[in-house]
């Protein structure tokens, strides 16, 4: 991998990484006021939960942006670059614009705020900026984790949208489904009325509790139909009336055909290559490995490989029982350092490998799509960025080469 310096405003950007997640929105709001207040007052469709929180996020920008708005879509994590964080109108935003912000948002630390901005929270305000520059119309804002004390809780949202909510991240949310469900729960003091994709009955009454307590108008979205075009899966169709519901509380004009012809990279995203396919999937946690499963079993490949690897934080037993259902070997790598250790859980179905440059690696994979096979690709965004950015010929930022935190 390449060891090139990296341009100083990535490395004073990652360097925040150490400070890990820091509870609480003092800070945050300190620069956010310190900067101006940008984007305050602009109509916020805010992106809550466990599972298809970006998916989401994809289809509602898509949706108004085809309505004629102009709209500003804050997400995490990225894949290559971190200004896929960050796109007004579909595009992410350049190196160059991103240096810009980052420089504003840490020129105002000192003692205007209580402590040091996290690396999320200079991403988000660094979002508020350019939006509130860009002229944008209406922000769509993903939550990185959680919900309570969530950056992008800054900003009050106009209408809230509520993924499925599941098990991960428990050492900052909780253990227990009702305890993460109160953390997501929590974003409904803002008053804004709350759609919600069907959940597990433990997390529903979490949510319909909250909404009684403060006043909030809760509804639970049927799935639409079928998925929209673009992105593909059953799973999809629970994103899509979701993402429809929060576009219309917007532009009661928006139908759900301007769902259609959306793309979100590493969703079931298959792709040729050497001969054979690649699919690409972001799914980090049993619920999203889940969700794959189910689609690969419905598109059926007599000659399928699956690699996966995961960092140690996550829960690599239950997504491997997942994907043990397909049936299909399973390649083990290593995306980081932190990786989760894999060794225990490989099988007869299983071949470990030190990590992606391996050249045993290297060559299995040419080998088997030279042969016409289809390697499926999950785990990790670490993992899945990498080695999509070999495939598509994407460039990442030198940081996010070596920082096992950077793709998380």
């Amino acid at each position: 991998m390449s060891q090139r310096t990296p341009p100083a405003w990535q490395s004073a950007l990652f360097a925040r990484r150490t400070l890990g997640m820091i509870r609480g929105l003092e800070a945050v709001r300190a620069a956010h006021a310190a900067l101006g207040r940008p984007a305050a007052g602009v109509p916020v469709v805010h992106v809550v939960g466990t599972n298809g929180k970006g998916s989401t996020s994809a289809m509602v920008a898509h949706a108004l942006r085809r309505r004629g708005h102009r709209v500003g879509l804050y997400t995490s994590p990225h894949l290559h670059r971190v200004g896929e964080r960050i796109r007004i109108d579909g595009a992410a935003l350049s190196d160059a614009a991103m240096q810009a912000l980052v420089d504003r948002v840490l020129a105002v630390e000192g003692p205007a705020l209580p402590r040091a901005l996290t690396f999320f929270e200079i991403l988000t305000v660094a979002a508020l900026l350019a939006f509130a520059e860009a002229g944008v119309e209406v922000m769509v804002l993903e939550t990185g984790l959680g919900g309570r004390l969530d950056a992008t809780g800054v900003v009050p949202a106009t209408v809230t949208l509520m993924t499925p909510i599941d098990l991960d991240h428990q050492a900052y949310l909780g253990d227990t489904i009702e305890a993460i469900a109160g953390e997501k729960a929590a974003v409904m003091r803002d008053g804004a009325p709350v759609f919600s994709a069907p959940q597990q009955p433990a997390a529903a009454a979490v949510l319909r509790a909250a909404a009684a307590e403060h006043g909030v108008v809760l509804r639970f979205v049927e799935p639409l139909a079928r998925a929209p075009a673009g992105l593909p899966g059953e799973h999809q169709r629970v994103n899509g009336a979701l993402a429809l519901a929060g576009a219309q509380a917007i532009d009661a004009a928006v139908a759900a055909s301007d769902l259609d012809g959306v793309h979100w990279p590493a969703r079931c995203e298959r792709v040729t290559s050497g001969g054979g396919t690649v699919v690409f999937d972001a799914g980090h946690n049993p619920h999203g490995i889940a969700a794959l499963v189910t689609w690969l079993e419905g598109q059926p490949h007599p000659r399928r490989a699956l690699v996966f690897g995961c960092l140690a934080d996550k829960d690599a037993p239950g997504m491997l029982a997942q994907l043990r259902r397909l049936g299909a070997p399973l390649w083990l790598v290593p995306p980081a350092p932190d990786a989760y250790d894999l060794g225990a859980l490989a099988g007869a179905d299983s071949t470990l490998f030190a990590d992606a440059d391996a050249p045993e690696f290297r060559a299995a994979w040419d080998a088997h799509l030279a042969a016409g096979g289809e390697i499926v690709v999950c785990g990790s965004h670490m993992l899945v960025g990498r080695l999509r950015g070999e495939v598509l010929g994407e460039a990442a930022d030198e940081v996010a080469l070596t920082d096992p935190l950077a793709r998380r």
